[in-house]
């Protein structure tokens, strides 16, 4: 059982260079990722995704693509102790640019698939990066 449960979203739109995925650098890690966050009391993991999304990226109202999620589990250190993480990731399609929320977030860029991949931190994103690009790949046939 994770110690800590979040939700975020692998967000996309179709732009000039064509599907782009957005990525955020976070202000207190540094690391790139998808915008994300704890659950709050009496949230699903659904409602907590769209509700990360708008405070750390200003994007209201993303499209969820229905058929898809990814869990990242993973493990790190916070003073000392030992926490154990489970991130529910759900895939949308963005309904505008967005725009960084400066106290949480230091950069926010969207790229295509293999600029995406060499900029996020942590491999487990890359792992769920690419299954998303799978499935929206199987959804463009």
């Amino acid at each position: 059982m994770p110690d800590e449960r979040a939700s975020g979203m692998i967000l996309f739109r179709e732009g000039a260079r064509g599907r782009e995925y957005l990525l955020i650098k976070n202000r207190s890690g540094g690391h790139w990722g998808f915008p994300k966050g704890r659950l709050e009391p009496g949230e699903d993991e659904l409602e907590a995704a769209r509700r990360e999304v708008a405070e750390e990226v200003g994007i209201p109202r993303p499209e969820i693509v229905p058929g898809f999620t990814h869990v990242l589990s993973y493990r790190f250190l916070r003073g000392g102790e030992l926490v154990r993480k489970e991130v529910l990731l759900f895939l949308a399609r963005a309904d505008g640019p967005g725009f960084p929320q400066w106290e949480e977030i230091d950069a926010l860029e969207w790229l295509p698939l293999p600029e995406a991949l060499a900029r996020l931190t942590h491999p487990e994103q890359r792992g769920a990066l690419l299954q998303a690009e799978a499935f929206l790949a199987r959804s463009d046939q």
